[in-house]
């Protein structure tokens, strides 16, 4: 017995002494995984440690059915935000928190926690949630052999997508952008306290992509033309409200006032002026094109 104490306290310190001269060769089983994405005003970013599934069931027996999880391995998967936003359908202070699932075969309670130190769900304590709300999982096409995290944009807002195995769930994240962007056109464009031609281009241009609100779209990029009249973009985005609304005469008149604008200009290259010229000639016979249809 003592014999065997022995051989077992030589084998530690043997080891010890060999982890101390060579780097550990192994790759980890669950790599370190982050995703981060700008989302209109808001970035919003994703630690998690990336378990795989090597031949194991997982969702049922690993992952066990209405039990907290991780949502992933080791350390508890984090996700912060830098400024405030709402997810599902709740609101969430900027900063960083734990966020947890509960798996279930025909929904998932997803939670999000204030804890960001927990390793595990041993220490789990459901007094720190900042939010919970269920999701409904979905089979995926694709085999997902490690967990995955995903974060899709949908135009200033985003919806995000954890991946595993067949399944998957998601949930909406959204931000103030939109609010924050028209309240401050209100403020700023629409009352004419600004003198900068671009911030009445680029309003314009917001609205253009926005889908919303061509009428007032049209007004600023008018004043934007009016502070200088060689805002290139301020016409282009006009050009394009027209051709949205079909309004392929105003369009075409507007783009006959830009070739004179571009004619009348200098510029350090010719080459540049010319190319102007080129695209807005083609741009101008596409659009009687589609009037003439």
């Amino acid at each position: 017995m003592k014999t065997s104490v022995l051989t077992l306290i030589l084998i530690v310190i043997s080891f010890g002494s060999h982890a101390q001269n060579e780097p550990y060769p192994y790759p980890s089983l669950s790599p370190k995984g982050k995703i981060s994405q700008n989302v209109g005003n808001t970035l919003i970013q994703i630690e998690y440690e990336r378990p795989a599934v090597r031949k194991r069931k997982i969702f049922g027996a690993l992952v066990p059915w209405n039990e907290v999880w991780r949502t992933g391995a080791g350390n508890c998967t984090k996700i912060s935000f830098d400024s405030n936003v709402v997810v599902g359908g709740q609101k969430i202070a900027a900063g960083k928190y734990a966020l947890l699932t509960i798996p279930g075969e025909s929904e998932w309670t997803v939670i999000l926690n204030k804890d960001t130190t927990l390793y595990g769900t041993a220490a789990y304590n459901p007094k720190k949630d900042e939010a919970r709300f269920v999701t409904i999982p979905g089979k995926t096409q694709r085999f997902y052999e490690t967990l995955n995290f995903d974060i899709e944009i949908i135009p200033n807002n985003a919806r995000i997508f954890l991946s595993w195995v067949d399944t998957q769930i998601s949930f909406d994240v959204e931000t103030t952008t939109d609010e924050a962007i028209e309240k401050w056109m209100a403020e700023e464009l629409l009352t004419r306290k600004s003198k900068d031609s671009y911030l009445y281009a680029g309003a314009a241009d917001y609205w253009l992509y926005r889908g919303e609100n061509y009428t007032e779209a049209l007004k600023l990029a008018d004043i934007a033309i009016e502070l200088d009249e060689d805002n290139g973009w301020a016409r282009n985005v006009k050009i394009k409200l027209y051709e949205r609304q079909e309004l392929y005469d105003e369009a075409i008149d507007e783009i006959q006032k830009s070739i004179e604008n571009v004619k009348g200009r200098e510029y350090p290259d010719k080459r540049e002026k010319e190319n102007e010229l080129l695209q807005l000639r083609s741009e101008l016979e596409r659009i009687r094109k589609l009037k003439e249809d």
